[in-house]
């Protein structure tokens, strides 16, 4: 194979991996050269332009079949896959406003609606009696024609009573504020990883197994009452999560500022 100018050069020191270095070539070439849809050289001619090993060629390919950049096709070759959308965990407009709202309104659809009463374990989120009755609402983001990502949001009945005979194309926060005169203040948010049960995957029409994203947030009033528990399922393979962070006034507290990481348990 002739040295193409797209074909970046390899780079490391002596102690680093050959795979790792063609990894990283690769991912140059896949970022800056091609677009998504394209095809990268096969096997065989980056074994030839580079002096490797095929075990060595593959090495580095999968490792980025594995982080989601390429994508290896049965009988064709590996192709480059699109970017993951970035799903901003807040914005500056409102501290409520995630990616999943701001998106394009006819990318979202209203997949069900019903008053229900609360399982015990969403009735303990949201402080609740037994079985009081929450607002269910579940939407599905197909940003291109394809599900991929969900959300399933409860709020409490007695706060907004006739909630489900509105517009709900819009965000929910922004419904209870308006109409209610109940105003959100601060939220807790938890970020999992999970895989896709059999509801889940048919919900995004992926295989049982498939990795998820799964944001949790319960947002509460200034008075410290849960307003709504939601609950986002995103396609691992077609997100990534993005945050801005910013250093605080320095007359503020920096403790008030902070990522609380909490390590689950292993005990069996």
């Amino acid at each position: 194979m002739e040295s193409g100018p797209n074909l970046h050069p390899l780079r490391g020191t002596p102690s680093t991996p050959l795979w790792l270095q063609l990894k990283h070539a690769l991912r140059d070439l896949a970022t800056f050269d091609l677009k998504p849809g394209d095809k990268i050289p096969s096997e065989t001619e980056l074994c030839d332009h580079y002096g490797l090993s095929r075990i060595t060629v593959r090495q580095a390919i999968s490792a980025l079949v594995d982080e989601g950049l390429l994508q290896k096709q049965q009988g064709r070759g590996t192709f480059v896959l699109a970017s993951r959308l970035a799903e901003p965990l807040a914005d500056p407009d409102h501290f409520l406003l995630s990616g999943f709202d701001a998106e394009d309104p006819e990318h979202i659809d209203l997949y069900s609606v019903e008053t229900v009463p609360a399982p015990d374990w969403i009735a303990a989120k949201l402080g609740l009696r037994t079985s009081e009755l929450v607002h269910k609402i579940r939407k599905v983001l197909s940003p291109e024609g394809q599900p991929a990502a969900f959300r399933t949001s409860f709020v409490p009945a007695r706060i907004a009573p006739r909630l489900l005979q509105m517009n709900l194309s819009q965000p929910l926060y922004a419904l209870v504020e308006t109409l209610y005169n109940v105003h959100a203040t601060e939220a807790d948010e938890v970020i999992e990883f999970i895989v896709a049960d059999d509801f889940r995957a048919g919900m995004l029409r992926v295989p049982v197994g498939h990795p998820l994203i799964l944001l949790e947030r319960i947002v509460y009033s200034n008075s410290g009452e849960a307003l709504e528990c939601s609950r986002a399922y995103y396609r691992a393979d077609r997100f990534r999560l993005r945050h801005r962070l910013r250093r605080p006034e320095f007359n503020s507290s920096p403790i008030k500022n902070r990522m609380k990481v909490e390590i689950a348990s292993l005990d069996p």
